[in-house]
């Protein structure tokens, strides 16, 4: 395809589970098929999973409107889903992928196909695995171009290139993941973050493998950057080139030039940025950001190179663009809070103006008694000894052993119950610098919130202060929704909705809640079935920051959730 730029493989030594994709160019059909592999690489072995052999996993292309068949075959050790995030799988829950609530896994040996129905979205989005942390490395982006026929809102550039922000540990994942869980405090920070599989430049055993984008002067080109990283929010920059935001979230948007910009795990953005510098090497380089109190987090900084095509003398050393410091919310939310839809006539929004169902929700870090072990003395490594959780409206949410959909579908008590609140239970002053213990304990259970179809909804999404107030990255699946209103502090339910943008607020599938602040969505309650909604930095999921929407069938025959295929994973 034109524009495309082939990536060689890395140079990660590792001992490697490859999940390898085939694809059939001249029909949407394609096949995972997960089983072990490895190879040589530069640094220390150890084993992942990874896609078609290489890290990232390949990427995806489709046109606007289509319905990609992907047959997964599980052939590695572990149980695997695979998600498709920011495809909204009209009526077809079923494909969705995430573990036990969609789906029982896909086990060792099986086989499941799923099918891929795009509807409305265009630009960037992606998929990875759902299930434990496998998505760590399972995941790779998915092009959605504009239906034949029709143009990008933007000039067409010389080039496209995937950039997959991604986290990287030295040991396995699943021990990373087991060692966490059993320790009851933060999970162990990732060695390195990285862009297309590689740490960059400041890691010798990346060094000779770091990714190199060639671009001609006087070019334009668009990245198309997603973060796959599984804890944390990264400021992103190419030293001496601006970036200018065209779509986010398989959404087009108005143009908005960055000299950075911030991404949250999750998030995509389409960015162009024209080759006007003197012929050079520069780097692209990312860091987190991050601002909660005691939170810890991996520090380093990753690059990639941007090389000017060309014979001229290279400048050494390079220096690396401006990123923001590692706590800088204002740099954060500056940038998120100035994108906006396009809101064109040819790519037309339709924001909810009148709500019929209003929700408000809490997104709070908890903590919880650790267990003794027999002894007097607790083994948590969370504040004081106790065991970190998360929740929302105060219910940490557990994740059931028989996946909710099929259980909602076949009418199977006992899985769930359906009290998720529709506001706080507890109403306080969220964000206040000390708040009383007893409300970091939160409530355990399988709540669902139930949506009638085609309502309106608007949701506001509160953070809090409990433990330590911290970003959000919130996942809505199976839907996209409009970003009417966000702020620092308490929402104030009688001013804030006086300042919503209601013209051209971005659609989004993603949105970080600031520290201590509020977020309000709209969407339509237009795509019965069963979604998901959770955190996206993944050690917040883990803990429990989590709900589940399950929209009814409407009236009509197109309004009812499709039948199951007949190979859904068995529990």
């Amino acid at each position: 395809m034109a524009g495309e730029v082939v990536m060689r493989t890395h140079t990660l030594s590792l001992i490697v589970v490859a999940t390898l994709l085939h694809y059939v160019a001249f029909a949407n059909h394609y096949h995972f098929i997960v089983k072990e592999a490895s190879f040589e690489r530069l640094c220390k072995s150890k084993e992942i999973l990874t896609v078609n052999g290489k890290f990232p996993g390949p990427t995806l292309y489709a046109h606007k409107g289509s319905t990609l068949i992907v047959d997964v075959y599980n052939k590695g050790k572990y149980n695997l889903t695979i998600h498709w995030h920011g495809v909204k799988q009209p009526r077809n829950p079923w494909s969705d992928g995430p573990e036990y609530i969609t789906q029982c896994p896909i086990q060792p040996g099986s086989k499941f196909r799923q099918k891929i129905v795009l509807s409305d979205e265009e630009g960037t989005i992606w998929w990875h695995a759902h299930s434990a942390w496998a998505r760590a490395t399972v995941h790779g982006a998915i092009v959605v171009y504009p239906k034949p026929g029709t143009s990008y809102s933007f000039p067409k550039p010389h080039a496209e290139i995937p950039i997959i922000l991604g986290e990287w540990w030295k040991d396995s994942v699943v021990e990373v993941l087991k060692e966490f869980t059993a320790s009851g405090g933060q999970p162990r920070n990732s060695d390195a973050f990285m862009i297309n599989g590689q740490p960059g430049d400041f890691y010798p055993c990346s060094k000779h493998g770091t990714f190199k984008l060639e671009i001609k002067s006087g070019k334009t080109y668009l990245l198309r950057i997603l973060n796959a990283a599984m804890n944390e929010i990264l400021f992103f920059a190419i030293a001496k080139h601006k970036l200018t935001v065209v779509g986010t979230d398989g959404s087009y948007t108005k143009p908005l030039t960055r000299d950075y910009i911030a991404i949250s795990p999750g998030q995509t953005l389409d960015c162009l940025f024209k080759a006007n510098q003197e012929p050079n090497f520069y780097y692209m380089a990312a860091r987190a950001y991050t601002n909660g109190t005691n939170v810890q987090f991996d520090n380093t900084t990753t690059t990639a190179i941007v090389k000017y095509e060309g014979n001229y003398l290279i400048s050494s050393p390079l220096s690396l663009p401006y990123l923001p410091s590692y706590g800088n919310t204002p740099a954060a939310v500056d940038f998120s809070g100035n994108l906006r839809s396009l809101a064109s006539k040819h790519h037309p929004i339709s924001v909810p103006l009148k709500v019929k169902t209003r929700l408000v929700s809490t997104v709070s870090i908890n903590l919880l008694p650790c267990p003794i072990n027999g002894t007097n003395v607790t083994t948590c490594q969370g504040p004081n000894g106790t065991r970190l959780s998360a929740s929302m409206n105060n219910i940490s949410f557990l994740t059931p052993t028989y996946n909710i959909l099929e259980a909602y579908y076949y009418h199977i008590k006992g899985v769930f119950g359906t009290e998720f609140p529709s506001f706080p239970p507890y109403v306080f002053n969220y964000t206040a610098d000390i708040l009383p213990l007893e409300l970091e304990l939160p409530e355990f259970g399988t709540q669902v919130k139930v949506l009638e179809y085609n309502t309106t909804v608007e949701l506001v999404l509160q953070g809090t202060n409990l433990v330590t107030g911290l970003d959000h990255p919130m996942h809505l699946h199976g839907y996209n929704f409009y970003v009417v209103g966000w702020g620092l502090g308490n929402f104030n339910e009688k001013q804030d909705p006086q300042n919503y943008n209601l013209v051209d607020p971005p659609r989004r599938n993603t949105v970080a809640i600031p520290r201590n602040g509020w977020i309000a969505i709209r969407f339509r309650a237009d795509n019965p079935g069963v979604w998901i909604m959770h955190c996206h930095i993944e050690r917040h999921l883990t803990w429990g920051m989590q709900t589940v929407f399950i929209v009814k069938n409407g009236h009509r025959p197109e309004q009812r959730i499709f039948s199951p295929p007949q190979d859904m994973p068995p529990c």
